[in-house]
Parts: structure tokens; C-alpha cells; sequence
């Protein structure tokens, strides 16, 4: 159901069932993804916490107590600490890195933050989101969500073609992909994206 694109029914089938399967991993981490796409950071942060003790080998379980913390203001730091867990054990995972680097981003955008610490988060930021180009361009195979996260990095470094034919591949890698293999939300996600690139390109143009 969820990787059909119905988020919210999964997430309250997914409840139910943790009820009476409190550690299911499987269960707490897809649950997880679901408030993800639906910003409840709250209930996030404590099926994130959860899902570390259980699985604390697993970095998928720090990057969203990552997302979770990276939304909370005045907790990007901590969130930093979550993210450069996961990056240690996967130290080329694209999905880690953008939640990384868009932590570094936000710091950086802090009016109140002072000017040279800023500095130092706009230069971790630009190596964080530029590894994502680096690894996605030597990979022959890259995932779809892998040319996903490459074309929003195109698009936050203004280089706007790029990031039309990250999209575009994106889509097709999707469309080739077995059915088992395809999760609906992140289609839409590229579409999406597709769609806004192209307006971003004709404000350019005019």
C-alpha cells in the first residue's frame, strides 16, 4: 500500500500492527518513511530512537533521527551527529549525504548564526552535496532515488540542465525498474521535481 503512494492508510495500518509487534524493525523503519513524507518529526524522533536500540548497526535508523532533529530548530546540530553516524557506515550513500548537506545548508542560511561559523557550514555543504554529483556520475547503474538526489543538488548549485537530465533518467530508471522495485511517493517526487526545473528554466530563458 505505502509504495503505492497511499502514505497516511499505510502509516495507520502500520501503527496498528506495532501495537502488537513493538520491535518489529520492519515495521518501525517503514513506519518511519510514512512520517517522513508526512513531516510529523515528533512521533519520528521517538520510532527513530526505537530503532536504533534495536538495530543501532543499521544507518538507516540514524538518518531519520537525523530528518527529525534537522527540523526542530535550534537541533541541526544534533541532527549533524545522526547523519555523519549513518555516513560511516555507508559512506556513499546519496540519501545520507543530502540529509547532511541540506543540514549544512540550513545552518548556513542562519541570520543569527556568527559569519565565519557560517562559512565553515557553506563549505561542508558544497563538499557534502558535491561527493552526491561525484558519486552518481562514476556509478554506471545509479538508482533513480540516486539521480533524484543528483538533480536537486544540480538545482541547488543553479546548474539547471544538469539537473533536467538527472530528472529525466531518473524517471526512466523508474520505469524500468521490476514493479517490486518501484515505490510510487519517490515518482511522484521526480515528476514533481521535473516539473519545477522546467519552470526554473523558462524564468531563465525570459
Amino acid at each position: 500500500m505505502y509504495y503505492t503512494g497511499k502514505v497516511k492508510p499505510s502509516l495507520n495500518k502500520i501503527l496498528v500492527a506495532l501495537d502488537k509487534e513493538g520491535d518489529n524493525l520492519e515495521l518501525i523503519l517503514l513506519a518511519c518513511q510514512c512520517l517522513t513524507r508526512g513531516k510529523d518529526y515528533g512521533q519520528l524522533s521517538e520510532l527513530a530512537d526505537k530503532a536504533i536500540k534495536i538495530a543501532p548497526e543499521n544507518p538507516i535508523t540514524y538518518y531519520y533521527k537525523g530528518i527529525a532533529l534537522k527540523n526542530v530548530k535550534g537541533k541541526e546540530q544534533e541532527a549533524l551527529i545522526n547523519f555523519n553516524k549513518a555516513i560511516e557506515i555507508e559512506p556513499e550513500n546519496t540519501i545520507f549525504l543530502k540529509g547532511k548537506g541540506d543540514t549544512h545548508v540550513l545552518l548556513f542560511s542562519d541570520y543569527h548564526l556568527p559569519p565565519q561559523l557560517a562559512e565553515k557550514h557553506r563549505v561542508k555543504a558544497e563538499d557534502t552535496l558535491m561527493k552526491i554529483l561525484d558519486i552518481v556520475e562514476k556509478n554506471e547503474n545509479p538508482s533513480y532515488l540516486d539521480l533524484l538526489n543528483a538533480g536537486d543538488v544540480s538545482i541547488a548549485i543553479k546548474r539547471n540542465l544538469n539537473a533536467k537530465k538527472f530528472y529525466l533518467k531518473a524517471e526512466k530508471v523508474y520505469e524500468a525498474c521490476d514493479e517490486t522495485e518501484q515505490n510510487k511517493n519517490i515518482y511522484k517526487d521526480i515528476i514533481k521535481a521535473q516539473k519545477a526545473c522546467a519552470k526554473l528554466m523558462e524564468k531563465f530563458s525570459e
